[in-house]
């Protein structure tokens, strides 16, 4: 086998694994090469999701990342408890690591660890150590990193796996516990019953900065797991903890270059190209969606694929940017027009509308009519505050003479 691989990804995470995954098992001719500086790949994570965040026809190929499911789950507000009845799933590095071996096993996936990269282009990756690896297609499949033409909000948390001698007693997960302390921006505490006596206890705060002070929220979380859930003894086998960015603007111009520059350079996936649902900070149905486009471009195009990829995924994140509008909106009028210890107030809202409403809007396929009723009757905001945040553009002039002010500009 060629030491040249026909696509580079660069990143062993969620969006580049998939997509590494994804095209292996629709291209049997395909070889990939993933690059990381970590010393394994997928990392050690929880990815969940809703079953219909995910198209109907890759469920029998997503089924083996998934570790848990579940067929519903609850919120709990102040003011609003809610059963939904919609599946909810969770996967993690290890079932992730297992979609892939296999490849690792037969050759077709070859993995670079402890590998600093330097410079990326469409069609090679130059190595820290002067290495140059080439390939048809490069893929950027690192994390996000902030850039002064993306407008950010924050989603922190800090998770305990924790294993009880006895029944925890709880079925289903708990998505939202918002009947906590709201403190700093909306806070809420997450929780996954993976068994009887195994269970993920997550505290989860929107917040204006992307500081995390662990200690404290660990304090929160045993305080939580003693006083909501009645649980005394237990012991905690894994902690997670993570800052994810919740988009409240994009300079669109700045963001994405004309295609004849974006030609020059590699493709962006994952969280890095924004792909993430700009609400929620969910990254897996983007990483799916991104997975299963490049493996049909690919399969369609056949062995000289690189011309089609490169102009098709052009237009993906021009697509992307403008599906998401709509939530970019949404997330001002939670960061900028809502009070800190009231934000809870516009989710407490939103989970009253239907069931189908709440499901399209986490797979980001919302209709006209969904976004009139999301908007629709007495806004849980002040309308001035609501009215000052509404136009993105002038939502950026702002932030822009605000950084500029704060740096002495």
């Amino acid at each position: 086998m060629s030491n040249q691989a026909d696509m580079i990804i660069v990143g062993a995470g969620l969006s580049g694994l998939l997509t590494a995954w994804r095209c292996l098992d629709v291209n049997p001719d395909m070889t990939v090469t993933i690059i990381d500086a970590a010393e394994k790949i997928a990392g050690d994570h929880t990815w969940s999701f809703n079953l219909s965040d995910v198209p109907t026809h890759l469920h029998d190929w997503i089924n083996p990342f998934i570790a848990y499911q579940w067929p519903r789950y609850d919120v709990k507000f102040p003011n609003r408890k809610r059963r939904l009845e919609i599946p909810y799933c969770t996967g993690n590095s290890d079932t992730l690591r297992a979609c892939v071996q296999p490849f690792i096993d037969n050759g077709r996936l070859q993995v670079k660890l402890h590998r600093k990269v330097e410079a990326l282009s469409e069609q090679s990756v130059t190595l820290k150590d002067g290495g140059v690896l080439r390939a048809k297609c490069v893929l950027d499949a690192r994390g996000f990193v902030p850039n002064d033409n993306v407008f950010l909000g924050y989603q922190k948390f800090v998770g305990h796996v924790i294993k009880t001698p006895t029944p925890h007693g709880l079925k289903y997960p708990v998505i939202m516990d918002a009947t906590v302390e709201q403190i700093g921006g909306y806070r809420f505490v997450y929780c996954l019953p993976y068994t009887e006596t195994e269970m993920l206890v997550e505290d989860t705060y929107y917040t204006d900065g992307a500081e995390l002070s662990e200690d404290m929220i660990d304090r929160r979380i045993a305080d939580y797991i003693k006083n909501n859930l009645g649980l005394e003894t237990y012991k905690v086998i894994r902690r997670e903890q993570g800052v994810l960015p919740i988009t409240l603007a994009v300079d669109a111009d700045k963001r994405y270059p004309p295609r004849n520059v974006a030609r020059q350079q590699p493709i962006h996936i994952g969280v890095g190209g924004g792909y993430y649902h700009a609400v929620t900070g969910y990254s897996l149905p983007e990483a799916v969606k991104t997975a299963e486009l490049m493996s049909r471009l690919i399969k369609d195009a056949g062995t000289d694929f690189h011309q089609a990829v490169m102009d098709e995924m052009y237009l993906h994140a021009q697509d992307h940017y403008e599906e998401e509008n709509f939530l970019r909106l949404l997330n001002r009028m939670l960061f900028r027009a809502a009070r800190p210890h009231e934000r809870y107030k516009v989710l407490q809202r939103f989970y009253g509308l239907s069931e189908g409403l709440i499901e399209r809007f986490y797979r980001n396929r919302i209709t006209k009519k969904d976004k009139l009723r999301i908007l629709a009757g007495k806004p849980p905001v002040a309308i001035h505050k609501a009215l000052y945040n509404f136009s993105e553009k002038a939502f950026i002039i702002r932030a822009r003479k605000r950084r500029e002010s704060e740096k002495g500009l």
